[in-house]
């Protein structure tokens, strides 16, 4: 089971109405101050119901089974969120099928699978637990600096999804990116599972979106449930 905890706060810079203007008549559409689906907790802006294209800036779709939510192009599956009475804030658990699936088939395209911010920046995201994984061509012109830069005593390396090698170090409070990245490589911030025993030190010999080789029973089980983010967004009440 992959169980990813998934912050993303809203940098809110104008008020939660879009306005649309021509020439000397403005018209601003009426949006609903909140919103609900089956057996959830009230959305507010920065969500919006699908039938209310102009008043937000994340997309909640309401069905009777089920509801979804499109976060930087992807549909998410709802399961269930929650209000936080310390902050305006709602916490939403989501289930990312696309990535899963990825994750679960080990394709490359899951190491790509970049969380970040869509663009332009409307809000920024925090993921926890994560690694940052660097994503760089493999060329043999630059095999020396890369061995110089991600030296093996500290870096693990991926090289089985040609042509790029992705380095990685499993420290996941680690989350700051290098100023001096080489020029032919680039960030890729993942999620990784959750530790169920959270005294046991990860092993770093085990790249965890990809899985080990040997799996154990309890392994297996946890495999066939749902990866579940939680995505903490800032919303007005």
């Amino acid at each position: 089971m992959i169980i990813v905890f998934f912050f993303a706060f809203l940098l809110l810079s104008c008020l939660p109405f879009l306005h649309s203007a021509t020439n000397h008549n403005t018209s601003i559409p009426i949006c609903p101050k909140s919103f609900t689906c089956p057996n959830l907790e009230p959305f507010s802006y920065p969500f919006y119901n699908a039938n209310d294209t102009k008043c937000g800036l994340i997309k909640v779709n309401c069905t009777s089974n089920g509801t979804n939510l499109e976060f930087s192009g992807d549909l998410y599956e709802v399961g269930g969120n929650y209000r936080s009475y310390s902050q305006p804030s709602v916490l939403v658990l989501v289930h990312n099928k696309k990535f899963e699936k990825l994750v679960n088939d080990k394709k490359c395209e899951a190491l790509e699978y970049n969380f970040t911010s869509p663009f332009p920046f409307l809000y920024s995201t925090k993921i926890e637990p994560l690694i940052n994984v660097y994503k760089c061509t493999n060329n043999t012109n630059h095999a020396e600096e890369m061995v110089a830069y991600f030296n093996p005593s500290t870096y693990n390396r991926y090289s089985k999804c040609k042509p790029y090698n992705f380095y990685y170090k499993y420290n996941i409070s680690d989350t700051t990116f290098p100023s001096d990245l080489p020029p032919t490589c680039e960030v890729i911030r993942l999620p990784v599972k959750l530790q169920y025993n959270t005294t046991r030190v990860p092993d770093k010999t085990n790249f965890q979106c990809l899985g080990a080789t040997k799996v154990d029973e309890a392994k297996k089980r946890h495999r066939k449930q749902k990866q579940i983010l939680e995505i903490f967004l800032t919303q007005t009440t």
